[in-house]
């Protein structure tokens, strides 16, 4: 490891893993220094395979046995860029990344569909669900073995945003051909999670089965991945709301389930078949999952679906407070899981401090308001229920930042000068 950067957890999980470092992305973003940000992924570029994929982990001592996760990376590059704009890290980003996008395109969509492979439970970081079974019915009997081939809408919705990412970042770089290209790249795979992922008659985007391209019909969390896109309507936005707010699906007192209630083989106690297993996600809560979800519906909030606000202020709130044995401040956690019933961590693992989502990014952005932009501030909260919320010395592209929020009254001061605005009311000030 050449950088700086954060590991996913403790124990084994000490390691720079995939999976969990496009979170570390988002969340150090906001640091004075984002060193930690950039090595999260430069660390990966570094070591990154000739064929153009990478290890799954980075271990102190050797690459081997590193395995392969998925990993939002567009998503993240962007959002480091939008607080600190560096180029020789976007220049390094592009080059490393455009690598792995022709692997995906080579080895995960041989069809040209526009939807990548899944070829086994692990490589998602969401092993033990219903999903897989849809198309393999002994999936969870395999391990790293790449035996199965599920065209999953997660990692249909992370290629769509790297290859938008890519276009961005290739204009940035005056590459104007080849953002056109990726840009065309990004508009087949689009189209792709709009008509063959999305069912219009169950209102819900949906893994497809590679063998029969029909789609599967199990309803998880990753079926609302598609809201970090900017594919949706107004109208598709509504009917994934339905489903968030819907008791027999994913409604539950600490929201989200990984899979519906309505699941055939749903277990809100960490049960798969009757077994207790170490990270089932046939229903329990994720943080990874929630951060996923709850950024979707922010990103929604702020292009105009204004609707998803209280939905989004409640699972934020109740994600955070969650993090917490018994509603006890002093106690703070983050565990690989929790019961969506009762909110109860997975404590039998012995596996807490563990960063694999996005938390402080989330509290920066939808309850101070923070929304950093290439040519302004945005400053545009969430209506969560807060009493008083202060923010001091932060830096975003090179400004001095600070705010204020008492109630639904904000004031937002810039390099010294002074802003006012109220909760519901974007406040845009200009770079």
């Amino acid at each position: 490891m050449r950088y700086p950067a954060i590991a996913e957890g403790i124990g084994y999980f000490h390691v720079p893993i995939t999976y969990s470092a496009q979170c570390h992305m988002f969340e150090m973003r906001w640091a004075r220094d984002p060193e930690e940000a950039h090595g999260s992924l430069l660390n990966f570029l570094e070591s990154q395979k000739p064929d153009g994929s990478f290890h799954g982990r980075l271990y102190t001592t050797h690459l081997e046995g590193t395995d392969f996760y998925h990993a939002n990376w567009g998503d993240a590059v962007l959002a480091v860029d939008a607080v600190a704009p560096h180029t020789g890290f976007v220049s390094r980003a592009y080059e490393g990344l455009t690598r792995y996008a022709r692997w995906l395109d080579a080895t995960r969509d041989r069809e040209q569909s526009g939807m990548y492979d899944v070829v086994d439970q692990y490589e998602t970081g969401q092993e033990y669900m219903s999903r897989y079974q849809a198309v393999d019915p002994d999936a969870d009997r395999y391990g790293w073995e790449n035996r199965i081939r599920l065209k999953g809408v997660d990692v249909t919705v992370y290629v769509y945003q790297l290859k938008r990412a890519l276009a961005l970042l290739a204009t940035r770089l005056d590459r104007a051909s080849e953002s056109d290209a990726w840009r065309d790249d990004a508009d087949h795979i689009g189209h792709a999670i709009q008509i063959k992922m999305w069912d219009d008659d169950v209102g819900l985007f949906s893994d497809v089965d590679p063998r029969t391209m029909q789609r599967t019909g199990v309803k998880a969390a990753v079926s609302f991945y598609p809201l970090l896109t900017d594919l949706l309507d107004h109208g598709i936005v509504r009917r994934l709301v339905q489903h968030l707010e819907d008791p027999a699906e994913f409604a539950t007192r600490f929201p989200i389930p990984s899979s519906s209630i309505d699941d055939a083989l749903f277990a809100a106690t960490a049960e798969w078949k009757g077994k207790r297993h170490n990270c089932p996600w046939n229903g329990r809560v994720w943080p990874m999952t929630n951060s996923h979800v709850i950024e979707g519906l922010l990103r929604q909030w702020h292009t105009g679906c204004r609707f998803v606000g209280p939905l989004a202020a409640r699972l934020l709130t109740t994600f955070v407070h969650m993090m917490f044995h018994d509603g006890d401040l002093a106690r703070p956690n983050c565990y690989e899981h929790y019961d969506p019933m009762t909110g109860r961590a997975s404590v039998y693992r012995g596996i807490d401090d563990y960063q694999h989502s996005w938390v402080l990014d989330l509290l920066l952005r939808g309850v101070a308001g923070l929304e950093p932009r290439a040519d302004a501030l945005l400053v545009d909260p969430l209506p969560c229920s807060i009493e008083t919320v202060e923010v001091s010395d932060a830096t975003i592209r090179g400004h001095h930042i600070a705010l204020s929020r008492q109630g639904e009254t904000i004031t937002v001061r810039v390099d010294g000068t002074t802003h006012d605005g109220t909760v519901g009311h974007p406040l845009v000030i200009p770079w």
